[in-house]
């Protein structure tokens, strides 16, 4: 049973290969990266959203970016022509998990055969190697530790589901804000965050990045510094029509999440000033690097 352990780099490495090559812009160097789920009934089918990926593919094509698509089990069912366009442009294609759930609700005996089928499924649909995991929800906390033994017994490589600190929703207290490796080898690409009236802010990412003023986010970006920076959206984050009620959320919540919706693609635009690369990529480069032994994390 994984522990709260974790082995951290043993020096800070840049955040990007390219960095202090030049002056930086005020944001940057940034991976992008778009959780591929379906927030809406099954019954509305995946019409809305193959349209809305195809905005946000249509976006980082004119940035010239490469991204990571975390994808939902679902999704690649119901849509694999969808992902075959995504792999065929060139973008990372990784795991959200076999079903939209949090991993709290899952059943951890049936965990390991879950992710590797819905691993085997994103591979045999696009033709390539799947390396990646994101947790719904970022629900990789204390309680549901044992997930990362079933993610190594399914074969991946690197999982990007942690929020590093205490948060409004989830979070593991005392975990690395940099990259680290659980044990089994496991490398840990936390959420980037910037601490906030005593909370972790994912300020990149969803509903914070299009929420925060402009100027907050500037003045927050110095409290990212020695993180490996990344940026994720969902479909809905782009959808300013017709907002409904988000799977796994309660109308509060899904109203919270409708907020600015039409800001996301203009903070986007912002960061693509400097693009890192996809996270598979990145974590390739990690996992070379020297890590130390030292470090265990603290439950709240």
């Amino acid at each position: 049973m994984i522990s709260s352990s974790y082995v951290k780099l043993a020096a800070r490495l840049s955040s990007h290969a390219d960095a202090g090559r030049g002056e930086a812009p005020i944001f940057g160097p940034v991976s992008f990266t778009v959780d591929l789920e379906d927030h809406a009934p099954l019954a509305a089918g995946p019409a809305r959203v193959e349209a809305l990926t195809l905005t946000l593919l249509e976006f980082l094509a004119a940035a010239g970016i490469t991204a990571s698509f975390f994808v939902t089990d679902e999704i690649a069912r119901h849509a694999p022509r969808l992902l075959r366009d995504i792999a065929a442009r060139g973008h990372e294609i990784a795991s959200h998990g076999y079903c939209h759930v949090r991993l709290q609700g899952l059943d951890p005996a049936g965990f390991t055969a879950g992710m590797t089928m819905a691993k085997a499924r994103l591979e045999d649909i696009c033709g390539v190697a799947v390396s990646g995991f994101r947790a719904p929800f970022f629900s990789l906390v204390p309680e549901t530790a044992w997930a990362v033994e079933g993610l190594l017994a399914a074969g991946f490589v690197y999982s990007s589901s942690v929020i590093p600190g205490p948060a409004w929703v989830g979070g593991w207290p005392g975990a690395p804000r940099e990259a680290f490796r659980w044990p089994g080898g496991l490398l840990e690409l936390p959420v980037p965050v910037a601490p906030l009236a005593g909370r972790m802010l994912p300020v990149l990412g969803g509903m914070y990045l299009r929420a925060l003023p402009l100027r907050d986010l500037r003045r927050l970006w110095r409290r990212l510094a020695g993180q490996t920076l990344w940026t994720y959206c969902h479909p809905y984050d782009i959808e300013t029509g017709a907002r409904g009620r988000i799977r796994g959320l309660g109308r509060a919540a899904s109203l919270v999440l409708g907020f600015n919706r039409g800001a996301t693609l203009r903070r986007w635009r912002l960061l693509a000033a400097f693009p890192a690369p996809p996270l598979g990529i990145r974590a390739e480069t990690l996992a070379a690097a020297p890590f130390s032994s030292r470090g265990k994390a603290r439950h709240a």
